[in-house]
């Protein structure tokens, strides 16, 4: 039985579509037939709320359309539909994800009318639709990718120029007349091409749409708040059912209802499993085409390039080559990239041959690009990469490792949870990391056991989410800062009520770095405290700062630790904002010089930390005459050294914060440490503390040595033998 014909009217409004519509309707049917059937999504909204400028829920008026073709189709009368299909989704809709009770070859009238004319036309109506919304459509239909073609279930498409023509219906009834020719043509070239499971543009799209998904959410489950965040952004709240149902949810979301089909998506996993696309390990397998009967009817117009055997064959090949070897790239430099990936999978069978550098080339643009497989402006140099599939199994074996340390030694709470994340992922992938010897380490470990902390402080693996979901979200947050626990002079005490902007290791414990709400102020102190030591008492879900004032917190954070030395920032509010000025004059005025001088021996611990402190504010010694030591030609070695017979002859000078000279534990416990290995010189207060503390620990200890020690070492021998000399 020939297929019946039926008519999709494509254009932004005020294209023209109502006007040819009604001079189309007349020239489809013979006399004394019924005629053909004409549906308007305007009429429809008049009919349904009694007023064409009601929008009303879009899935009440497509459900009425669609029973009206459906109604038609079976009664065997042509149909023209009257609307924008300003959008590929809203085409496929209609011609191949509509079920109908005969087949339907869609004839598509594309009105291709000048925007600037749409827009002088609309100007005019008694109801005009917003200019920005004509604009978009027009984009949408202009779209080189994804604008109007055959493949997307159209048996010809007729393209008509309102404004060139005074009258239409000579036109029509010329471009109806040719219908027939072309249709053959078109169906003739296309006999030659191997069908398969995936020749309908429909089910093309759901796999390639449905891979994208997945390459950068595995399974679509929000395990840790940016997950979340991300997840919730594209759909809220988060669906449920099984990995196929969760996915239509999200297909329907980002591009299109006749996406959301769960059945079918479950029949493209089991494809994607079958053909070796959710192994983490290569696969040498050939691809193999899916059979006809997955495709939901015969296709009545034209096919999409992958809709051929052969061209489905290379281009999934390689989109799985790219998902299991992400960035893959030739190691000589300047080879070719793309015959390196012909090179890669031409063992293959169905894959490119090796001078066919062209069509891979061509296929790239046109998959990889158009489906968000690759930045459109990332430099092709960088190679290809799906999502966040980024790592082979070795490095992924590496950075198993990296976790590993971080959550064992670190005892970082977010690092444990992501470990056995990572270990169950890697599992499914078949990639064992058990019983690997560590090629790194960490000699420092974490001070605090979690599994001993209180059960409501932030060490504790989800409240440490908590606090982490908090950054994210740049939510203001209730601390409590536990009575009894360690302090130094000037610790906040009791309730916080903070910015918090990011969690960090120091030294012996992980700390988090925060800013002070200070009512009336648009900045407060930064401040750091350890998570042992804190509670969340209440995340205040209605005070969120803009992006644009976290980052700048962040950069002022960032600006002071680098100043610093460490993660002491004082408590003057006025200090901060100078040291983490951007101006150099407004720095060197709060700065203060520290200068000491070294014993050759502490000299070569220290003048091999380059980057203790900013290079900028470090002056070293020269060496002495006859020295063999070597030093790097920018290395700051610039202060005049002392006398060759000085016992300290090697002078240093640090520009620093004013907190830092005053009260860091960091800068005292290692410039301390080097005991009569320096002299310090200025500031004369640190001076003074450094002997009241010598003074402090005699007295403590007194001057007798335990019987099993040998007196006649003195300490400063002791520590100076434990640190070489020269």
């Amino acid at each position: 039985m020939a297929p019946l014909r039926c008519h999709l009217l494509i254009g932004q409004p005020a294209s023209g579509k109502t006007t040819l519509a009604k001079a189309l309707a007349p020239l489809l049917t013979e006399p004394g037939e019924p005629p053909a059937v004409l549906l308007s999504t305007d009429a429809i909204r008049a009919e349904l709320f009694g007023d064409a400028a009601v929008q009303g829920p879009w899935l009440d008026i497509q459900q009425w359309l669609h029973q009206r073709i459906q109604e038609a189709v079976a009664a065997g009368i042509p149909v023209i539909v009257d609307a924008t299909h300003a959008r590929r989704a809203w085409r496929l809709a209609i011609t191949q994800a509509l079920p109908l009770s005969a087949p339907v070859e869609w004839i598509g009238w594309w009105l291709c009318t000048d925007l600037p004319t749409s827009l002088a036309w609309n100007s005019r109506r008694q109801r005009a639709v917003p200019v920005p919304v004509i604009q978009e459509m027009a984009a949408a239909l202009a779209d080189p990718h994804f604008g109007p073609c055959r493949a997307e279930g159209l048996a010809a498409i007729c393209a008509v120029v309102p404004t060139h023509h005074g009258e239409l219906t000579p036109v029509l009834q010329a471009e109806l007349a040719a219908l027939d020719r072309r249709i053959r043509g078109a169906t003739n070239r296309e006999r030659k091409l191997q069908r398969h499971g995936y020749s309908r543009l429909l089910d093309l799209e759901r796999l390639l749409h449905l891979i994208k998904l997945l390459s950068t959410w595995p399974d679509l489950e929000a395990l840790d708040p940016a997950s979340a965040e991300a997840l919730e952004a594209i759909l809220s709240p988060l669906p449920e059912g099984d990995l196929a149902a969760r996915a239509a949810a999200f297909l329907g979301r980002l591009h299109g209802q006749c996406f959301a089909d769960a059945a079918a998506i479950r029949g493209d996993l089991a494809w994607l499993e079958a053909n070796g696309f959710c192994s983490a390990m290569p696969s040498a397998a050939p691809i193999q085409l899916a059979p006809l009967a997955w495709a939901a009817g015969p296709v009545h117009g034209g096919l999409p390039p992958m809709g051929d055997g052969p061209v489905f064959l290379r281009v999934m090949t390689l989109l799985r080559h790219l998902l299991q070897v992400p960035f893959d790239r030739p190691a000589e430099h300047g080879a070719n990239l793309h015959q390196h990936l012909i090179s890669a999978t031409e063992f293959i069978a169905g894959a490119y041959l090796p001078g066919e550098t062209a069509t891979l080339r061509k296929d790239l643009e046109k998959v990889l690009t158009p489906y968000g497989f690759r930045n459109r402006h990332d430099n092709v140099r960088h190679g290809y990469c799906l999502g966040t599939a980024v790592l082979s199994p070795p490095r992924l074996r590496e950075l198993h490792n990296v976790v590993r340390q971080a959550a064992g030694r670190l005892a970082d709470p977010a690092a444990q949870a992501l470990l056995a994340e990572l270990d169950e992922r890697l599992g499914w992938a078949g990639i064992s990391a058990n019983g690997l010897a560590p090629v790194r380490s960490y000699a420092r470990h974490a001070v605090v056991d979690t599994a001993l902390v209180r059960r409501d402080s932030l060490a504790v693996p989800r409240r440490a989410e908590a606090i982490e979901a908090a950054i994210v979200a740049h939510r203001r947050v209730l601390l409590e800062r536990y009575p009894g626990v360690g302090s130094f002079a000037g610790s906040a005490e009791g309730e916080l009520r903070v910015w918090p902007l990011q969690l960090i290791f120091h030294n012996v414990g992980w700390y988090l770095l925060y800013e002070e709400d200070q009512i009336g102020q648009e900045q407060g102190l930064i401040r750091s405290e350890r998570l042992d030591r804190l509670a969340l008492r209440r995340q205040e879900a209605g005070f969120r700062r803009s992006p644009e004032l976290h980052a700048a917190a962040l950069s002022r954070l960032e600006r002071l630790q680098y100043h610093s030395g460490g993660i002491y920032f004082g408590g003057e509010l006025e200090q901060q904002l100078a040291i983490a000025s951007p101006s150099a004059q407004r720095r060197s005025q709060l700065l203060v010089s520290l200068r000491f001088c070294c014993a050759p021996w502490a000299f070569a611990f220290i003048r091999e930390g380059l980057q203790r402190y900013p290079i900028e504010h470090t002056r070293f010694s020269q060496p002495l005459p006859g020295d063999s030591w070597w030093h790097h030609p920018k290395a700051p070695h610039v202060l005049q050294s002392g006398a060759a017979d000085s016992s300290h002859p090697y002078p240093v000078e640090l520009d620093l914060p004013p907190w830092t000279v005053a009260a860091d534990i960091d800068l005292r416990s290692w410039l301390f440490a080097f005991g009569g290995g320096i002299r310090i010189e200025s500031p004369d207060a640190l001076r003074q503390e450094l002997l009241q503390r010598c003074r402090e620990a005699i007295g403590a200890n007194g001057d007798r040595q335990p019987s099993s020690e040998p007196s006649s070492l003195s300490s400063s021998s002791r520590f100076a033998n434990r640190m070489r000399r020269d």
